[in-house]
C-alpha cells in the first residue's frame, strides 16, 4: 500500500460498532436487558442497547454512552466479551461489532429508553424473543463468559441483594448455567467456602421456625476461596 504524506494508508475500513450485554436477578430469574429498535434494519425488533462508535472515543466509552443514551443505565464494571465479524452480520455493509457484559443488582434495575430505543425492557434468559442481528450468537457467548466469571470472581455478588437466602443464590446459579443443583450439597458447599457471612436476625425472626436465614459477602474470605479448587 502506498503511504501518503499524513502517515496514513489508503485501505478499506468497516465500520465499528458496540453491543452491551447487561444481566440482573430479581430473586427468581436471571434477566438480560433488550431494547426495541426504533429504526431500520430490524425495526421494532428486540436487540441489546448499542451503536457506533465516535471517532474520538475508546470501545469501552462507546459501550458506556450508548448504554446511558438508550437505556439511561450506568452499571460501574464492563467486560469485554468478543469481537464479532461474520461477512454479513449487519444489512447496513460490513461492520464489526464488539460486544461488552454487565451486571447490575436488584436495586439499579430501572431503564427508561431512548435514543435510538423504542423500549427498554428485562427479559428471562429461558424466555428471550427473536433477536436482531446476530444478537442471539453473542448472547450465547456473554453468557458462557458469565460462567467462567462466577468460577474465578465474586460476580455472584455483584447480581444479588446486599441480603440474600441461599435459595435465591441458588436460583440463580440454576439459571446461570442452565442445571438444577443439589439443594444440599449447594448449601454445604458455599456455606463451608468462607464467601458467606450469615446476617444476625431480630428477635421476631428468631422465634419463627420457618424464619430464612439471610447472608451476605464475605469479601475477606475471598483470598481463601480462590486458593480451592471450585467446582460445583
Amino acid at each position: 500500500m502506498e503511504e501518503t504524506g499524513n502517515y496514513t494508508y489508503q485501505y478499506w475500513r468497516p465500520a465499528v460498532t458496540v453491543d452491551n450485554v447487561v444481566f440482573s436477578f430479581d430473586g427468581t430469574h436471571l434477566n438480560v436487558l433488550l431494547i426495541r429498535r426504533k429504526n431500520e434494519p430490524f425495526k421494532d425488533k428486540w436487540a441489546f442497547a448499542g451503536g457506533f462508535l465516535d471517532e474520538n472515543e475508546t470501545l469501552e466509552e462507546a459501550a458506556r454512552r450508548e448504554l446511558k443514551e438508550e437505556t439511561g443505565l450506568a452499571p460501574k464494571h464492563f467486560m469485554e466479551v468478543s469481537a464479532f465479524s461474520e461477512l454479513d452480520r449487519d444489512p447496513r455493509g460490513r461492520t464489526i461489532s464488539v460486544a461488552f457484559a454487565s451486571v447490575v443488582r436488584p436495586t439499579q434495575t430501572a431503564v427508561k429508553a431512548g435514543d435510538d430505543a423504542a423500549d427498554a425492557r428485562w427479559f428471562p434468559v429461558t424466555e428471550l424473543p427473536m433477536l436482531a442481528f446476530d444478537h442471539e450468537h453473542i448472547f450465547r457467548k456473554a453468557l458462557w463468559m458469565l460462567r467462567i466469571g462466577f468460577l474465578n470472581a465474586p460476580i455472584a455478588f455483584l447480581l444479588l441483594d446486599d441480603i440474600f437466602t441461599l435459595p435465591e443464590m441458588q436460583r440463580l446459579y440454576t439459571d446461570v448455567y442452565g442445571r438444577n443443583f443439589d439443594r444440599r450439597n449447594f448449601q454445604k458447599k458455599f456455606l463451608s467456602s468462607g464467601l458467606l457471612t450469615q446476617v444476625a436476625q431480630d428477635e421476631a425472626d428468631r422465634k419463627s421456625a420457618h424464619a430464612p436465614l439471610f447472608y451476605r459477602f464475605n469479601e475477606g474470605g475471598y483470598a481463601e476461596f480462590r486458593k480451592k479448587l471450585w467446582k460445583l
